[in-house]
């Protein structure tokens, strides 16, 4: 569990004492990525490259530029993106490393040649203590700070959560608006969101001491809305194909921020590449959330089986199915952990605004849309059709 007071994590270090002085450009001409191995730094790097003319440099983990090349074409082709790769170019590093794991002459020479910074590196594992996720969630954006203060100033894009609204001080509130936060990070359950937490706010003092920091907050990344490919080992997509597996879902009730993560990395990639909206804080969070009844409801109208069962009931179930699918494993201790939960977390009710990143994104076209039934039987048709589903009378207890 994290410290109860958090606030003794935001500080800049001596060296990170004052960005450097200098115009920033007008539109960047090479952006440094990270992140880009993962699930939305994917998304990412395909919308940079199809929304611009820039070349996207890419820090990644590899041990040689030909390597990280190839570690990137296949997670593109994970998801069926197409990228024109003639404009990636590959840094072998990593940003919990000093200098990001390059030499001193390699650093200098990225300080100087880049003009921006999307930062999508994260530990993602809400298992993991608070202490093991600070390097790459907190001391990676803090050496990016240090690259982009050195030489010239460079603006850095952070990519937040919105579970940083889980601390104490939001809860009862049911509407969020797009405002740095406040309280001192207490009443986290779990590290990730308190890392999380914890980077924003260092964030936040950089840019009030003269950084240009922009911070994303992100919603439930989800499936793509064109393909509704998803991760495959996402846990609502582990808990979407149990219920279709079984036949049940659980009658339980809450609201599902889901987000599209091709919508996602469309608006990141805009604001990026627009100066004049750097600096500020945006919700990359859908503005309609659905209830879980609802998304079950979709899915009926989407032509499936399914009903709505007490969750014992269903646990039940869930077990049954385990012999002929492994995979619904993970489910089964998450399931065992929910009747003993007391307390809701505190965005299970929120509803938050997007406001600005609406007004900001009206020129471009890009907008975030309702999880209908449309969307919800795109999603689920992928599911259905990546992994066809092994049901039997024999399986359903």
């Amino acid at each position: 569990m994290p410290d109860a007071n958090l606030r003794s994590y935001v500080t800049l270090p001596d060296d990170l004492g004052a960005p450097a002085v200098g115009a920033i450009a007008d539109r960047p001409a090479r952006i440094l990525l990270t992140g880009a191995t993962g699930y939305l730094g994917a998304y990412l790097l395909a919308a940079l490259l199809e929304r611009s003319d820039a070349t996207i440099v890419c820090l990644v983990r590899a041990t040689d530029a030909p390597s990280g090349l190839a570690l990137l074409q296949a997670n593109l082709a994970r998801y069926e993106l197409d990228a024109d790769f003639s404009r990636v170019e590959v840094v072998t590093g990593a940003v919990d490393e000093l200098r990001l794991g390059l030499s001193e002459p390699k650093w200098a020479a990225l300080a100087a040649d880049i003009d921006a910074i999307v930062d999508a590196a994260a530990r993602v594992n809400f298992m993991s203590p608070l202490n093991q996720l600070l390097p790459i969630n907190v001391g990676g954006p803090l050496n990016l700070l240090r690259l982009a203060a050195a030489t010239r100033p460079k603006p850095l894009h952070m990519s937040s959560s919105y579970s940083v609204f889980n601390e104490a001080s939001y809860k009862g509130v049911t509407n969020v608006t797009e405002d740095p936060l406040v309280g001192d990070g207490q009443g986290f359950r779990g590290g990730y969101p308190a890392s999380k937490w914890i980077a924003e706010c260092v964030g936040d003092l950089a840019r009030d001491r003269g950084w240009n920091v922009t911070m994303h907050r992100l919603g439930y990344l989800w499936g793509d809305t064109r393909t509704g490919r998803s991760k495959p080992d996402d846990p609502v997509t582990l808990n979407v194909r149990a219920c279709l597996a079984m036949g049940k879902a659980q009658d339980v009730d809450f609201l599902m921020h889901i987000t599209p993560v091709d919508f996602t990395a469309a608006a990141m990639a805009e604001i990026a590449l627009a100066p004049a909206h750097a600096n500020r804080h945006y919700h990359a969070i859908t503005e309609t959330p659905i209830t879980w009844r609802d998304f079950v409801k979709g899915i009926q109208q989407s032509g499936h089986d399914i009903e709505l069962v007490p969750f014992a009931a269903w646990q039940k179930a869930l077990c049954g199915v385990l012999a002929a699918q492994r995979e619904f494993t993970p489910l089964v201790l998450a399931s065992s952990l929910a009747p003993r939960r007391n307390t809701r977390a505190n965005i299970q009710g929120m509803h938050f605004d997007a406001s600005q990143l609406r007004r900001a994104l009206a020129p471009t076209g890009v907008a975030c849309p309702s999880l209908d039934r449309q969307l919800i039987g795109t999603y689920v048709d992928a599911m259905v059709r990546e992994n066809p589903l092994q049901t039997s009378e024999d399986d359903v207890l």
